[in-house]
């Protein structure tokens, strides 16, 4: 007989409201019974946005040895509240074990980087013809191809970092590419106040705070990477997930606001505190960064519904990551994009 594996269960939108009748935990919206699902099947309970959980609820999730999540309702992280039953102590000692064996931080880093640059030479190919210099495009991309053959050969961490590096260059010479003359994006520098590498950042920040409520909706330690060396203060595991996800969300969403011309060079204001984007340029960012996220996935690994949208197939592979620390799959795969 096949093993039952408890799921997580999502309550999502404003005036939701999360009670228990009988054995099962049910959802109702303006008096409408939303979805329902067995206690015993549910893994963890995750809140998005303003969602009403009653007490009785509580107590019985806590008793069950369910943990409750509470995120924004654009999924960034606002707290964990766990069981003492509940196994993260097991999931953290394994994530610190992994964490401590370099053969297996190398491996897990390459997986990284691997689907990194995949993600990367994807989009260069999607958008190639758009550019005024689709040949050179091209050319950049085949290089990203090529890195990507050789990263399972980086024997450290170290020469990991330089085979990302290297890539980094091309991809980043085929943004320039892609971008109109008006942008005025010469390399990729953080520090750099032109208006693409103001947006990359800005949404760069966006990024981190969902892939963030994804790494504590799992119940990952934040601050123990593979890729990225641990940091006090900087949750460096966020870091090494977010990576995967930067072509598919970050830079698609910064092509789209530099290519439709909703941000240009008077946007950045310079400022004692560094570069700032003018407010309705947030505001574009964070809408056209949300309707990516909710955009239908493309990719693989595909699990059934959660293919459906890129917010799943996100915090998906955060449990996916889990899983791995928990040794219930030998290794762990980026989401790699079609």
């Amino acid at each position: 007989m096949a093993l039952i594996t408890r799921q997580p269960l999502y309550v999502l939108g404003h005036g939701s409201v999360l009670s228990k009748r009988g054995g099962r935990l049910v959802v109702v919206r303006d008096g409408q019974v939303i979805t329902s699902a067995p206690l015993t099947l549910v893994a963890e309970v995750i809140l998005l946005g303003n969602v009403t959980v009653t007490t009785p609820t509580m107590n019985a999730l806590l008793a069950d040895g369910v943990p409750l999540v509470l995120l924004t309702s654009d999924g960034r992280a606002r707290g964990r509240l766990e069981p003492p039953s509940a196994p993260h102590i097991d999931l953290r000692r394994q994530q610190l074990i992994r964490c401590g064996d370099e053969s297996v931080r190398l491996e897990t880093a390459r997986s990284i980087v691997r689907g990194k640059i995949h993600n990367q030479d994807v989009l260069l190919r999607r958008r190639a013809s758009g550019s005024a210099s689709p040949d050179e495009v091209w050319a950049l991309a085949h290089r990203l191809a090529d890195l990507a053959k050789i990263v399972d050969e980086a024997p450290t961490i170290g020469a990991l970092l330089g085979v990302e590096g290297a890539a980094a260059g091309a991809y980043f010479r085929g943004i320039r590419l892609l971008l109109p003359d008006m942008a005025g994006f010469q390399r990729r520098e953080r520090s750099d106040v032109d208006i693409t590498n103001t947006l990359i950042n800005y949404c760069s920040a966006l990024l981190r705070e969902i892939v963030m409520g994804a790494v504590v909706a799992a119940g990952l330690d934040p601050y123990l990477s593979f890729l990225h060396t641990p940091t006090r203060g900087r949750p460096t595991l966020v870091f090494d997930l977010m990576e995967e996800w930067r072509p598919i969300l970050l830079e698609s969403t910064v092509l789209a606001l530099l290519g439709l011309g909703m941000a240009r060079a008077e946007h950045v204001t310079v400022t004692p505190d560094g570069p700032r984007l003018a407010s309705e340029i947030t505001s574009a960012a964070i809408k056209r960064f949300r309707a990516r996220l909710v955009a239908p996935a493309r990719g693989w690994p595909a699990k059934g519904a959660e293919n459906g949208l890129y917010a799943d197939r996100l915090r998906g592979q955060a449990r996916d990551f889990r899983s791995w620390i928990l040794g219930e799959s030998e290794t762990y795969q980026p989401f790699v994009w079609r």
